[in-house]
């Protein structure tokens, strides 16, 4: 079994390194930190800006454009972008079989069903990590390119906490995802799904029903819905864990029972 999946995992990890979306994806996430700190260089230098409503905008939000606010806000995309970005990467690892015909070739390996979505996960974990740290990388090399103010090595050990913790919240919620794909046998439905879970973890968290919902618990750990500020309580991070539980064991069910042939 395990040979199995090694072997599907390098598979996996072949395509998808030659594939267009893995660019588009890491190209993703360093135009997120480049648009962070543009937003904080417009902030810095506000008389950059021509008169009109960007202008009125920047000055309106008082946003303090220094290392603690840069961090708060890449803190918040690492939730927020995260959920979208990996839970695309979720639904075209699963859902591309479908979509390019070749779910009858996979089927037909000699190579179990259960080790094929085995190694698809993996490929989904592993690939979503890289865009993590290209994301933090990215984002600390742009804020000193554009020399914030008030930087302290003492920020780093939180931020990182924060950052991928946050990071890991999200990926965990990738195999439901990925059982959206394979059962609705494409993208599409799954692309749906992750649209759907950010509009209803936006609605628990304003009805503070957030440590309950877990596409809502990534945000709430931020600080950047509710007031927990960086902090769960045990049964937000028990739900993630059961929820991805959930993700795996219905994703190789599928695959492992349902007529792949149709």
């Amino acid at each position: 079994m395990i040979q199995d999946i090694v072997a599907a995992l390098g598979i996996e990890l072949m395509k998808i390194r030659r594939s267009m979306i893995f660019r588009v994806t890491i190209a993703a996430s360093v135009f997120v930190s480049l648009m962070l700190a543009l937003i904080m260089l417009l902030t810095k230098n506000p008389e950059v800006l021509p008169p009109g409503i960007l202008k009125t905008k920047v000055a309106i939000a008082a946003i303090s454009a220094d290392w603690p606010s840069y961090i708060g806000f890449m803190e918040i995309a690492s939730g927020a972008l995260g959920i979208v970005l990996y839970g695309f990467v979720a639904g075209w690892v699963f859902g591309r079989e479908y979509d390019d015909k070749t779910i009858k070739d996979i089927v037909a390996l000699p190579i179990s069903r259960s080790a094929i979505a085995f190694s698809k996960m993996l490929a989904i974990f592993l690939w979503s990590v890289l865009l993590a740290l290209i994301m933090f990388v990215a984002g600390l090399a742009m804020g000193a390119a554009i020399d914030l103010p008030h930087w302290s090595a003492e920020l780093i050990p939180n931020f990182a906490r924060v950052f991928f913790l946050t990071a890991l919240l999200s990926i965990l919620l990738c195999p439901v995802t990925a059982l959206v794909a394979s059962a609705g046998r494409g993208t599409l439905p799954a692309i749906g799904f992750v649209i759907l879970c950010m509009g209803l973890a936006n609605l628990f968290g304003n009805i503070g029903l957030g440590a309950i919902f877990p596409w809502t618990i990534p945000m709430l750990y931020t600080g950047a819905i509710g007031e927990t500020g960086n902090f769960l309580p045990w049964y937000s991070y028990l739900i993630v864990f059961l929820t991805c539980a959930a993700g795996i064991g219905g994703t190789v069910l599928f695959w492992k029972f349902a007529d792949q042939y149709r």
